[in-house]
């Protein structure tokens, strides 16, 4: 909607976090049968060139996003390629298993969390209390939840996503970080802020995931930051294996998703809905459209 997104273009069907039921299938499909409830993976890649075959088909050059580069999922029947469907057990409703996201799963995962290590999640909206979640499945030591927005803190603490929650002021350069323990920050913010309040606030040779989409480049961004500190950075456009791994973890109630879906529309009040989200009205986390 604020055009911030590279390569999406209104007129557009929206819809990228997909769950449904198999309507009917092509000849050649034996995955999966009519009458499946899945998951749907919504980035499609041609299947055959180098990046698919490494499983980045985020990369395709003849790929596509469905929701983004391409009518998504807020229509009654979308057409999908057969790989990239996953079944969901009866415990999974169609409302978590439309926000399972892999890329979460993923770009967490990479990080290498280790036992005894101390993450700060920046960035209490849903990818954020997934992240936090993923992050103590995988084993962190513990977990700090940060955000300026009250409401999310108080949501968060009440689902006890973190074993600690703070809302310090991400603009202050002045403070000294070398002290401070934490070996990975997670940046679900996407704001010129966090990502140098991260880069300020782990320690030397610490991790930090940059996971937030930016609206605009940071022109002052201090470089010498993961230079002279030997930080390692990840990007978040992660591989798309292991939904197999995730729905099971919502299956086992390890991954709560139910708890983070707070609003339900109607697809007829799609603008309503939209509204909503863009506003951040009061106690949002996650907000689904029921067709």
């Amino acid at each position: 909607m604020k055009g911030a997104l590279p390569g999406a273009y209104p007129p557009m069907v929206l819809g990228h976090e997909i769950a449904g039921q198999i309507a009917t299938v092509g000849k050649n499909v034996n995955r999966v049968q009519v009458g499946d409830r899945v998951t749907v993976d919504s980035v499609v890649g041609c299947g055959k060139c180098e990046l698919c075959k490494q499983s980045r088909s985020q990369f395709c050059p003849n790929g596509y996003e469905l929701g983004i580069n391409r009518d998504g999922a807020c229509q009654d029947y979308l057409i999908v390629p057969e790989r990239n469907v996953y079944r969901i057990p009866d415990s999974i409703s169609f409302e978590e298993a439309a926000v399972l996201d892999i890329e979460v799963w993923n770009s967490v995962r990479k990080c290498g969390i280790q036992p005894k290590d101390r993450v700060l999640i920046l960035g209490a909206g849903p990818i954020g209390m997934i992240a936090s979640q993923l992050t103590r499945i995988l084993g962190a030591g513990h977990i700090t939840l940060s955000d300026s927005i009250q409401d999310r803190l108080r949501i968060a603490r009440d689902l006890k996503l973190a074993d600690a929650y703070e809302s310090a002021p991400l603009n202050d350069a002045s403070t000294d970080y070398s002290s401070v323990p934490y070996d990975v920050i997670l940046d679900c913010a996407g704001t010129s802020a966090s990502t140098q309040y991260a880069l300020r606030a782990v320690r030397p040779c610490g991790r930090v995931l940059l996971y937030g989409v930016h609206e605009e480049a940071i022109d002052s961004l201090d470089i010498n930051q993961i230079v002279l500190k030997d930080l390692v950075v990840y990007g978040a456009l992660c591989d798309r294996n292991g939904w197999e791994d995730v729905v099971e973890l919502a299956a086992s109630g390890a991954l709560d998703l139910k708890s983070l879906i707070t609003h339900r529309f109607p697809i007829e009040n799609g603008a309503q809905a939209y509204d909503a989200v863009r506003n951040r009205s009061q106690g949002l986390i996650k907000a689904v459209l029921l067709l």
